[in-house]
């Protein structure tokens, strides 16, 4: 073997691209696949789950601090203003 056929060889195992044939793509966007309820694999159902309740949840706490966001403010403000006065007062 000459030099030009080991650098060409070298250049070849570089710049050769390795296939992944071996690994199982995940599903991200399955909505036909989640309609197939018991088909489906105990993650897959986790994962439905997750998706389907997040914006429930996001409504309620959306709701929740639409209902009471003055409430809250003023509480929060209370808590700033009692750190700050009281700095400083009870130290041992």
């Amino acid at each position: 073997m000459n030099l030009r056929d080991a650098l060409k060889e070298l250049v070849q195992t570089l710049t050769k691209k390795v296939r992944h044939n071996d690994r199982e793509m995940k599903r991200v966007f399955q909505w036909k696949r989640y309609l197939e309820w018991n088909d489906l694999t105990n993650e897959e159902k986790l994962g439905a789950k997750r998706l389907l309740f997040v914006p429930i949840f996001a409504y309620f706490v959306f709701a929740f601090i639409n209902q009471y966001a003055f409430a809250l403010l003023f509480l929060i403000c209370l808590y700033f203003a009692y750190k700050k006065f009281e700095n400083g007062k009870l130290t041992k």
